[in-house]
């Protein structure tokens, strides 16, 4: 089967459904499609559920785009789920950020 438009996984991620709208930011993410970096920074925001926002997050670092890099650090500072955290900080090692100024969260290396 083959992957699915980067419009059609934008639009997923405004289903009403938590597991569609996390499964279209991994496939986003996945894919690297920048088209959806606007939105998954909205996502990372805005969604109410932490497995979406966590994708989201994941995404944006797999992605690449350091226009992601102010929505992740907000995350770190402002995010309530630690996995959440966890996947921003991660997202930011990927973009040669630093969570240093952040307590409590460690480096993380990719492995």
């Amino acid at each position: 089967m083959p992957p699915e438009p980067a419009e059609a996984l934008i639009e997923k991620l405004r289903d009403r459904d938590a597991v569609v709208r996390c499964e279209a930011a991994r496939q986003l993410g996945s894919a690297r499609l920048r088209a959806g970096l606007r939105d998954l920074i909205q996502v990372l925001g805005d969604d109410p559920s932490e497995p979406v926002r966590r994708a989201a997050a994941e995404a944006l670092g797999r992605i690449g785009d350091h226009a992601a890099v102010g929505p992740l650090e907000r995350a770190l500072r402002t995010e309530r789920d630690a996995g959440v955290r966890g996947a921003a900080a991660a997202a930011l090692a990927r973009l040669g950020g630093s969570t240093g100024d952040y307590p409590g969260i460690l480096p993380v290396s990719e492995e």
